[in-house]
């Protein structure tokens, strides 16, 4: 299935640091990782870049053909989905991204996913005081 145009989910912060991206989703307390293709991907998705675009941008970066790109694209734009980190619908999209050559083989896009900090990251440090319990208050 090809998403046309996304956007990033209102509750997601993301950092870039140097090759790798970190994003952190503050409604689910998960937060993940995202090297190689993925963070170009998501670089992609910050632009505004529709699915086809970001298509042929891998392609032109790795140097590859886009039927090699394409089923792995789709399952990782389905997982950013699923996870909640994109949501589908309209957004103003660029046509275009920078050129770039990356001078790594192309790997297929991975999101490392990790929920050890879920409970601290969701808990609401303003309304989740008790006289009795103190803070922070665990549900």
């Amino acid at each position: 299935m090809h998403i046309n145009q996304y956007g990033i989910s209102p509750a997601i912060v993301s950092e870039h640091f140097d090759d790798e991206v970190i994003i952190v989703n503050m409604s689910r307390g998960n937060y993940y990782s995202l090297r190689g293709s993925a963070a170009l991907v998501w670089q992609g998705v910050e632009a505004g870049a529709s699915q086809d675009v970001l298509l042929s941008y891998l392609a032109n970066a790795y140097s590859v053909d886009e039927a090699v790109i394409g089923a792995s694209l789709n399952a990782f734009i389905e997982q950013l989905v699923n996870e909640e980190l994109l949501t589908k619908g309209t957004r103003s999209q660029t046509s275009s991204l920078p050129t770039r050559t990356v001078s790594q083989s192309f790997t297929p896009p991975v999101l490392e996913i990790y929920t050890d900090m879920a409970d601290l990251l969701t808990l609401d440090p303003i309304h989740d005081v008790s006289p009795v319990e103190g803070w922070p208050i665990k549900k």
